[in-house]
């Protein structure tokens, strides 16, 4: 039985999704004109509140409406008191981010309240990010190897060839570098690439480069300061902005700054109480016990309330300053979720002197805007601290998506962003599927295929084709566009650049010119039809109409359209046509009419 009253905050809600604070709302709750409730209250608690306030909303046409100001920025949570006669009922969120009226109080709509609005321009929209494991990536020239490391010549060897030691497997490097990166950046530039992420290049005695040993320095075995230099002049020549990691809630403890083995010259926390390093960690009993990230007694935790270190990073003179001066564009900042807000607005500060085209992505695996860290709410957005993340939830759901044949994780996570997430970040989301900490797509879908390499090629270019035209940046992580599989389970192989081109490379390299459709800068994401293994939305902006079509269950999708609508992958114009199992499509309007799909 349908509801008496409905409620759906991207349709109901004005302005939608995040606002800034000083900001009006009206929500509306419709109705139907014959069937009304008498009275329709709108319930609201600021995030640090037990309690809800309660209003009474108008009695227009078909619904009954309020305007409430938002004085403070913070996360707040509303939902809706129905009452008909003697009958008190409740408008709960659903899963979905659509309206239910139930008999309890349930799960509230969330409304982000920011401090100010965001500004994001020129940034990575509308391009293609590419993440890049250094050592794993390209090598040029002559590489010369220290201790701890050891280097090895067998470049895409197996990564178990010669230990299971994950400590020594980590201390293996197949000399990977910077001259190698600079050496592909055409080819890049051809793949479309605007944006390379790259995972941590300061020195570090391991292949992954997340136990800083000195932050001030390139690793050697990458490079020196000259062919970084080099590499963010050539990458700007060809209009590819650079991000890079920022390991900001430890170092190593084989580093100048801990100094445990006495590999450097510096007299670290590990060797004195009196180093200028020793308030940077927290001892609980000198030298031998420390706190550590995650217990890993290699991975010192930095003290989260080491001002000394703050401004070592992002002070006045700091490493933040001297990265953006140099020309970098970014940061993305590690475990965010362990730094605390101050830190990370201290450093989002920096960037943004900068300008407003400057990134400040976090590695987040939930929900950024409503994330929970150690017991405490966090001010990613509502406090302007981060104007991207890498967008975990839309990787799940889209394999959930393959996995499952199924919808409904995609069309929530969809609705959870545009709802939750200011739009700028939005823009600037970090969409993968895969990165140096997952295994690689094509092993998991060929898995999950019962190893039929054709299906996984089917579902590899569904997965692709939904991360391209999603809401945020596509990001391919280094291999994926061949379809590089694990490595002895790790996802951290060697780039093989004898044997790349194969015909998913060919394939992604012609999906990868999608986004030159300003469409897909900040065009507006409307799901037309999502069930039955069946996903179809569409994109679109003032000039621009795009509709992206998956069918993933044996039953087709029969489509007639009304308009003139262009095949992206063949030119061909489809007046009407059946989508099969594991088939997708995308079609662009020759004259956006606001059309309908029949």
């Amino acid at each position: 039985m349908k509801d008496i009253v409905c409620f759906d905050p991207l349709l109901f809600k004005s302005p939608e999704g995040v606002i800034s604070k000083g900001t009006t709302v009206k929500f509306s709750v419709k109705t139907e004109r014959d069937i009304k409730p008498d009275k329709v209250y709108f319930m609201l608690r600021a995030d640090s509140e037990d309690a809800y306030q309660e209003f009474e909303m108008k009695e227009g046409k078909a619904e009954f409406y309020i305007d409430h100001y938002f004085e403070k920025r913070g996360h707040y949570w509303y939902s809706f008191k129905v009452i008909t006669g003697s009958d008190t009922k409740y408008l709960n969120k659903t899963y979905y981010n659509f309206s239910a009226l139930e008999e309890t109080k349930g799960e509230d709509f969330f409304q982000l309240v920011t401090e100010f609005d965001y500004k994001c321009t020129n940034s990575m929209q509308g391009g293609i990010i590419y993440q890049i494991f250094v050592d794993r990536f390209a090598k040029v020239g002559e590489v010369k190897c220290r201790e701890p490391l050891v280097l090895r010549d067998d470049w895409g060897g197996g990564i178990h060839k010669n230990t299971t030691d994950p400590i020594k497997i980590n201390q293996e490097v197949f000399g990977g570098n910077l001259r190698g990166v600079i050496s592909k950046l055409d080819y890049l530039k051809n793949l479309g690439v605007t944006t390379i992420y790259f995972n941590p290049i300061c020195m570090a005695n391991s292949n992954h480069k997340y136990d800083t040993a000195d932050y001030s320095i390139v690793d050697p075995m990458f490079g020196d300061h000259d062919d970084f230099v080099n590499l963010l002049a050539e990458a700007k020549v060809r209009g590819i902005k650079i991000v890079i990691d920022g390991v900001y809630n430890h170092t190593g403890s084989d580093s100048i700054y801990f100094n445990k083995y006495n590999r450097f010259k510096s007299i670290g926390a590990y060797n004195s109480q009196k180093s200028q390093f020793y308030n940077w960690y927290n001892f609980t009993e000198y030298p031998d016990k420390y706190a550590c990230w995650w217990g890993i007694d290699t991975l010192p935790a930095l003290r989260e309330d080491c001002k000394e270190f703050e401004d070592y990073i992002a002070g006045n003179g700091g490493l933040i300053e001297h990265l953006m001066e140099l020309g970098v564009d970014g940061v993305r900042l590690d475990v965010v979720d362990e730094i605390k807000d101050n830190f990370v607005k201290k450093i989002s500060n920096k960037v943004a002197e900068y300008g407003e085209n400057r990134i400040v992505m976090g590695e987040v695996w939930e929900d950024a805007s409503t994330k929970i860290s150690y017991s405490a709410r966090r001010e990613y957005f509502s406090n302007n601290e981060l104007n991207s993340v890498m967008n975990y939830p839309i990787k799940e759901s889209i394999l959930n998506f393959v996995r499952n044949k199924e919808p409904n994780d995609l069309v929530s996570t969809i609705r959870m962003i545009q709802n939750n997430y200011p739009k700028a970040v939005q823009d600037n989301l970090m969409n993968f599927l895969g990165t140096h900490d997952t295994g690689r797509m094509f092993s998991e879908l060929t898995n999950l295929a019962g190893g039929d390499k054709e299906i996984a090629k089917k579902l590899f270019k569904i997965c692709f084709v939904l991360t391209f035209t999603m809401i945020g940046v596509p990001s391919i992580f280094y291999g994926d566009e061949y379809g590089m599989e694990n490595n002895d389970g790790s996802s951290r192989g060697c780039f093989d650049w004898q044997n790349y081109k194969n015909d998913i490379y060919y394939w992604v390299e012609t999906l990868t010119k999608i986004r030159k459709h300003k469409v897909f800068v900040s065009g507006k994401l409307n799901i037309l039809y999502a069930k039955n293994g069946k996903f179809v939305f569409e994109r679109v902006c003032e000039d621009e109409r795009v509709i992206v079509m998956v069918n993933l269950r044996p039953s087709p999708i029969n489509v007639k359209l009304n308009g003139i609508f262009r095949s992206f992958f063949t030119g061909r114009i489809k007046p009407n046509f059946t989508l099969k199992e594991n088939e997708f499509e995308i079609l662009f309007e020759e004259k956006p009419q606001n059309n309908k799909i029949i």
